[in-house]
């Protein structure tokens, strides 16, 4: 693969850059052509003035564009506002082919249908690259038929078209209209051609986790039940202002997705304290605060930077979000790409939204680097130099930061360790180490409430009322000590039992030695089986003092529409028969 660039700055010069890679093309091999048309402000006569000259001088050649926010030009970020690049294939047998798709009013069926109908146009296709307007479209809809409808071994990445207030983001093809609303592909392929892709993100969590408990599509209202916008003032006093952006780009939220991590940055928020995202998070989310940590982001460049090295690519692709643009400072930006350049020629853009078949899964990104590294023919025998890190800037200042991020992370989780160990404790009786009476009241009124209605089957609910029998004895004779170890001995016994059921059976200790169990989907011929298994083998447990302790166990099983207090109360008649009969038994409370 051979890679050419130019700016286009007027027609003829650029005539005369398009004429030198035709006939390099011509004199040197037989492949296809592919050109990005790349415009970062360019004015729209400009950018269709370039594409009729590459149309006109490279007929054969495959042409697509979009509208950016940055173009890299020879491996930097830079300020030229229209790039154009030509990527040469060699093989005679690789190919590429566009195809523009246009989304009306953010119905996909079509997209999807058209996508099934082209399906024997992927036989031997490698690779797919895809550039849409995503402020326009459904985004996640598109993904996934992205994901469904193209076989699952080909490799996908691209971005979103760039838009603002002063221009529309737009896709266009050849000889094809400038499209708004739409997505472009680029299907690569051949006998020879292999692609590697790659996600780069480089945010680090602040903070406790937090849960989204309201959204609606790309707004969102309330994080953990108070205003999103409290996240931003309340700990790191951004002001809610036009520059809610700026100021909250360096601390986007991370996002649980699928077993794997995206980041979503604020755009704008409202006098409500809803925020505008990038892309919509799902009710229920769990999120954290992240912020952007330059060294971070660099050691994951390198690393990516090294998986590529060993690929030894030919050309290299990169989709840089603008975030990251504006991240690092404009132009700056260029420490993450250069890198990558020294492996290979880069051609890319900056953009509104990344996207990635990655690990499996075909996402959309915000603040990401995602990379496709391209060759024809094997990698071995290819030499490629080591990567050269990018000087490190204001390294002290920098280590500071992370840090001081360091000490506020661990604080945070110390702080939840210790309050979930307060939520233990406060549930928990100490010396058992089972649930306290206040906790399994509280799961039997639970349980009785949400099932009352259909006490029978996996909905019936029993509960196994114990008492030791003459414990006052043991405390009396032996000592309270030994009354707690039979006390916790025969708790470990009844926890066991439990556990070994597998149903989300609890026990809690009742009083000084009564018990309360509380045994959902199991009706009272069950529920008795399983207390009589369980004073069995309490029966056969030995104590240093006392030797041997009995219980006995008093069985009642929810009726319809009875309440907890009720169920509650035959447990215990039971419970005071089993007693009465002679104790060390099971009795089964009347239906």
């Amino acid at each position: 693969m051979k890679q050419f660039q130019a700016v286009y700055r007027d027609r003829d010069s650029f005539r005369g850059s398009v004429a030198e890679w035709e006939t390099w093309r011509l004199e040197n091999v037989s492949g296809q052509a592919l050109v990005h048309i790349f415009s970062d402000g360019a004015g729209e006569a400009d950018v269709r003035s370039a594409r009729d000259i590459v149309e006109a001088m490279m007929p054969d050649a495959a042409c697509l564009g979009a509208s950016a926010s940055g173009n890299i030009y020879e491996g930097s970020i830079t300020t030229e506002k229209l790039v154009v690049t030509c990527t040469i294939f060699e093989r005679a047998d690789s190919f590429v082919r566009t195809r523009l798709f246009s989304i009306e009013n953010r119905d996909v069926s079509a997209f999807r249908a058209a996508l099934r109908e082209m399906k024997d146009a992927f036989t031997g296709v490698k690779a797919v690259e895809v550039i849409m307007t995503i402020d326009t479209i459904p985004v996640r809809e598109v993904c996934a038929i992205l994901q469904e409808e193209i076989p699952e071994e080909i490799p996908i990445w691209g971005g979103g078209a760039f838009g603002d207030n002063v221009f529309s983001a737009y896709v266009f093809e050849k000889g094809k209209a400038f499209n708004s609303h739409g997505i472009v592909l680029a299907l690569m392929g051949g006998g020879d051609l292999h692609i590697m892709n790659s996600c780069v993100i480089g945010w680090r969590r602040l903070g406790s986790a937090l849960k989204v408990t309201r959204a609606e599509g790309k707004v969102l209202y309330e994080l953990d039940g108070a205003p999103a916008y409290e996240i931003y003032h309340h700990y790191l006093r951004i002001p809610n202002d036009d520059h809610i952006f700026y100021n909250a780009l360096e601390f986007p939220f991370a996002v649980n997705h699928q077993d794997r991590i995206l980041l979503r940055h604020a755009l704008a928020c409202h006098d409500d304290g809803s925020i505008d995202m990038s892309t919509d998070i799902p009710e229920g989310s769990i999120i954290h605060l992240t912020y952007g940590d330059p060294d971070t982001i660099m050691q994951n460049v390198a690393r990516c930077a090294d998986q590529i090295r060993a690929f030894a690519p030919e050309v290299i692709s990169i989709f840089d979000c603008f975030g990251r643009k504006s991240f690092w400072g404009g132009t700056e930006g260029s420490r993450e790409t250069r890198p990558l350049h020294s492996l290979a020629p880069t051609y890319g853009f900056c953009t509104a939204g990344e996207l990635i078949r990655w690990r499996g899964c075909m996402d959309h990104h915000n603040l990401s680097l995602v990379v496709a590294a391209m060759r024809e023919g094997g990698a071995a025998g290819r030499v490629i130099p080591a990567v050269q890190e990018e000087p490190r800037q204001n390294e002290s200042s920098m280590s500071m930061v992370s840090r001081l991020v360091n000490f506020i992370n661990t604080a945070t989780a110390e702080v939840i360790e210790a309050n979930g160990q307060l939520s233990v404790m406060a549930i928990t009786d100490q010396l058992t180490k089972l649930y306290n009476r206040g906790e399994i009241q509280r799961r039997i009124e639970a349980r009785i409430g949400e099932k009352c209605a259909a006490p029978d089957g996996p909905d019936a609910t029993s509960l196994v009322m114990i008492d030791l029998d003459d414990f006052k004895k043991i405390n009396d004779t032996y000592g309270h000590n030994e009354g707690d170890q039979v006390l916790i001995g025969v708790s470990a016994q009844i926890k066991a039992a439990l556990e070994a059921l597998g149903n989300g059976a609890v026990g809690g200790r009742w009083g000084g030695e009564e018990f309360m169990l509380m045994l959902p989907g199991m009706g009272l011929e069950a529920a008795a089986d399983f207390a009589e298994a369980l004073r069995a083998s309490i029966a056969k447990l030995h104590f240093a003092l006392c030797g041997s302790e009995t219980a006995s166990f008093g069985v009642a099983q929810a009726l319809p529409g009875e309440e907890a207090d009720p169920l509650v109360l035959r447990a215990d008649v039971a419970l005071y028969t089993a007693k009465k009969l002679g104790k060390n038994r099971v009795h089964r409370a009347e239906q």
